[in-house]
């Protein structure tokens, strides 16, 4: 048995596996204006080294199989103004939909805790949703 609380069922280990964004790290462009701020860089300019159109809409480039904003030590160089999907993780609508998903969830990432029930994800989900 994980000798994690019960009631924890992620914790962050600065993996890196989630920043992959296998689907694609979707922007929209309020979060590209925060992160081109942020950078000290015109909207245009951030568009033309870190956004890529996709059939979903733009995307942030993947360099080296990760997102470019990925720093050595699993860091996120934009992490105070990062978009709403990494900001959303774990807590994706496909993992607190189907169980299955959370299960496969856990062996890619090691901040989730292994022993964790779906309800009790669902429920650390809410309580973040409500700033609990």
């Amino acid at each position: 048995m994980n000798d994690r609380p019960k009631s924890t069922v992620f914790q962050c280990q600065q993996c890196g596996d989630c920043c992959a964004g296998r689907g694609g790290i979707m922007v929209k462009p309020d979060e590209i204006k925060a992160m081109a701020a942020l950078l000290g860089l015109p909207e245009a300019e951030f568009c033309r080294r870190f956004v890529e159109a996709s059939p979903l809409g733009p995307r942030l480039t993947v360099a080296d199989g990760v997102c470019v904003f990925l720093m050595p030590g699993g860091r996120c160089r934009v992490h105070p103004v990062k978009p709403f999907i990494c900001r959303q993780w774990p807590f994706l609508p496909a993992i607190l939909m189907d169980p299955d998903e959370l299960e496969y969830a856990k062996t890619a990432c090691p901040g989730l805790n292994p022993d964790c029930r779906h309800g009790d994800f669902v429920e650390a989900a809410l309580k973040q949703a409500r700033g609990e």
